[in-house]
Order: structure tokens, then sequence, then C-alpha cells
């Protein structure tokens, strides 16, 4: 339950940002071509395009889709391939644990600092993204921890079953429109 709750929300969130970004970039360029260039336009696209990278990389450790070294992993046998695991999550949590540490002591540094352009906007709420979305990575890596742990005790690669499912349904669909592959 938490998983799709996280999943959905994550999906939302960077959906309604790329929407925002998108109406501005068009906004930008009309205003542009209009002669009345506006002066917030590049800074809020690259913090915004920002934020669709930090949510998007935190949706895509939820569904375990970064890319990784599963063919290393997968190919070991058992008494290797665990405790290889574990140090890969331990690295992964680690590592995020000091981008969260990092990124919140960082706030700190800008004080009342506002955006260059947008002098009503803080530069912790541009800043911020960097420490939510670490801890919203380690959160979904810590929520799928079980079914990947279980996926490599018994030696099912996902990527594999993804590839196959994908292969399977691309015959499927052309054995049902009559074309061969």
């Amino acid at each position: 339950m938490a998983i799709r709750t996280l999943d959905v929300g994550l999906q939302i969130a960077t959906l309604a940002i790329t929407v925002v970004l998108a109406c501005i970039v068009l906004m930008g360029v009309g205003f542009r071509y209009s002669g009345a260039s506006l002066i917030w336009y590049d800074e809020v696209s690259s913090v915004l395009l920002a934020w669709i990278t930090f949510t998007g990389a935190a949706l895509a450790v939820l569904r375990n889709a970064h890319l990784g070294f599963n063919g290393l992993l997968f190919g070991l046998p058992l008494p290797l391939r665990m405790p290889l695991f574990w140090v890969i999550e331990a690295i992964f949590l680690a590592t995020f644990a000091v981008v969260v540490w990092g990124g919140w002591a960082i706030l700190n540094f800008f004080g009342s600092e506002t955006m260059t352009t947008l002098r009503f906007v803080p530069r912790t709420f541009v800043q911020g993204i960097l420490p939510v979305a670490a801890a919203l990575m380690m959160l979904a890596r810590l929520l799928t921890l079980p079914e990947r742990r279980a996926s490599v005790r018994t030696g099912t690669d996902p990527e594999s079953d993804e590839i196959a499912y994908e292969i399977a349904r691309a015959e499927a669909e052309l054995s049902r429109t009559g074309r061969r592959p």
C-alpha cells in the first residue's frame, strides 16, 4: 500500500512539474516572440528541470529502474550474491544519507537568500528538492527491499523477466496482426 501511494504521489508530482515547465516554456517563447521577454523564465525553467530530474529519480528507485549490474549480481552463486546485495544496499543508503544530511546542511547557508529574478521565492525552497528527493529515494529503496531481496535470493532477475515478457508480448502482437517476425 505504501509503495503504491508513493508511486502515485511521485508520478503526480513529476507530471505536474512537467506540465508547469511546458507551460512556462511556451509562455516564455510567446513573450520572447512578442518582444517582451520574461526575466524569470530561464531561472525558473532550470529549477523545474532539476525538480523533474530528482522526483523522476526517486520514482525510478521505487520501480527499481535505474541502471545497475544485475547481470553480475544474478550471475553469482547464492553464497556470494546475498552478501554483495547487502553491500550494495548499505552503499546506496549510506550515500543518500550523506546527500540528505549535506543537502539539509547547505540549506542553512542560504539564510534569507532568494531567487535572483523572483525575489519572493526563498533559495531554500528552490534547493530543498535535493534533501527531500534523497530522503524519498532512501524510503523507496527501503520499501522495495523485501521484494528485491527475495528476487536476489531466488536468482530471479527482474530485468530478464521483463525482457522475456516484452518479447512474448511483441510476438503475440505480431501473430495477432498476421505479421511474421
